[in-house]
């Protein structure tokens, strides 16, 4: 497994991780790219926010 990860590889993991837990290797890694990059940090909170979103939507359409 590698430490260093690219932008897109970052990106895979953080989407990955609403389906499965990270392994020790992959959580290190991305808090690592994460202090160096700007850009996957806002992906990582937009994506939080689309989820929360998402679990609104569902817990109000299954209120009907």
């Amino acid at each position: 497994m590698k430490i260093r990860r690219s932008c897109r590889d970052v990106t895979r993991l953080v989407l990955e991780s609403q389906d499965r837990p990270l392994d020790a290797l992959e959580a290190l890694s991305l808090r690592l790219h994460w202090l160096a990059c700007g850009g996957c940090r806002r992906f990582r909170d937009q994506q939080a926010v689309m989820r929360q979103a998402l679990d609104r939507w569902r817990a109000y359409r299954s209120e009907d």
